[in-house]
């Protein structure tokens, strides 16, 4: 059994803090990898993606309690855009906003990234939307066991921090994988050729690691900053946006500390490189909230103001400095095995 990680003992249940997010989304990459894989290969049908993501959405609505606003919307909207929710991690005046599609990988490891909308594949629509209202478009993976190989040896020697892996490889359950990827693959089919499925999840990241509200380095702080958390969070999904264009090569690794090697998925660059190249909502920095995530963080989650561009549901998660306070001694593990 998989579970978010339980206070101490002698802890006051009042005074105990709550999971980080990257806690929260390792966990919730667990349960989609092991529902998934289940509902392929021992209690089908598998769930559809939208049961995942509601399911999701819940997760993180109560896990991370009061950091998190949820609004939903209407249904039929998010057919008219190519996104099924919106996320945005901020500290109330600036954050990195995320269009997310999801695709949940089949039984034989294919994903519908060739779906049409109105006669326009799903991926441009989810590009030119996200465009819109200041936001990054990326896919949101399902994946379950055959991706990482069956193997439970094999997933736990992927290469990956300790701090952001579970042993089992769950930790693969949640991948985001940049739209502009899907978009150039998308267009070699068009061109007569096959969607490389295999390439492209490979090309996918864990989510926690890309949206980790907190880091271990050699020279990490007992407490980060929410302008720290924001600057990690942006150069992740900077780095994770360039590989997707086709701009950088690879995820870059850092130099080694303590005789682990630095998560990729960082990437090694600061905010100004690759300003040239990147899109405009990924230059210079986190960028002001725009005004349709200003109306909902002053706006009760039962009567939201209705998005500029329709999607099922907003998600805000707050890394204010007075939500953030979690010393890194105190985390042992984002999973515990029962």
């Amino acid at each position: 059994m998989i579970g978010l990680a339980s206070p101490r003992p002698g802890t006051d249940p009042q005074t105990a803090r709550q999971p980080s997010l990257c806690e929260v989304l390792l966990w919730i990459a667990g349960d989609t990898f092991h529902w998934l894989h289940n509902g392929h290969h021992h209690y089908p049908p598998a769930p559809g993606e939208e049961s995942f993501t509601d399911g999701n959405i819940r997760h993180l609505r109560q896990f991370a309690a009061d950091r998190v606003k949820v609004f939903q919307f209407t249904k039929g909207q998010e057919r008219q855009n190519g996104a099924d929710w919106e996320m945005w991690i901020h500290n109330r005046t600036h954050g990195v906003g995320l269009r997310i599609q999801a695709k949940k990988a089949s039984k034989p490891q294919r994903y519908p990234f060739d779906h049409t909308v109105a006669g326009e594949f799903q991926c441009d629509l989810l590009v030119q939307n996200a465009s819109a209202v200041g936001c990054v478009p990326v896919y949101l993976l399902y994946n379950h066991w055959d991706w990482v190989g069956g193997s439970e040896e094999e997933a736990a020697q992927a290469g990956l921090l300790c701090d952001h892996v579970a042993a089992d490889g769950s930790h693969h359950g949640c991948t985001l994988l940049s739209a502009y990827r899907v978009q150039s693959e998308v267009g070699r089919k068009a061109s007569g050729r096959n969607v490389r499925h295999t390439a492209l999840w490979k090309g996918s990241l864990p989510w926690n690691r890309v949206l980790c509200d907190r880091r271990r380095s050699a020279n990490a702080s007992p407490s980060r900053s929410s302008s720290e958390i924001l600057g990690d969070v942006f150069t992740a999904v900077k780095q994770l946006t360039l590989v997707g264009l086709g701009l950088s090569p690879t995820y870059s690794a850092g130099a080694p500390h303590n005789g682990t090697q630095e998560d990729a998925a960082y990437g090694q660059i600061s905010n100004g490189d690759g300003d040239d190249d990147a899109p405009e909502i990924l230059r210079g920095g986190p960028h002001r909230l725009p005004p349709h995530v200003r109306r909902l963080l002053q706006a009760h989650e039962a009567e939201p103001p209705a998005p500029p561009v329709p999607t099922v549901a907003t998600v805000l998660v707050d890394v204010s400095d007075d939500r953030a306070q979690t010393p890194p001694n105190w985390f042992e593990g984002c999973i515990l095995y029962r």
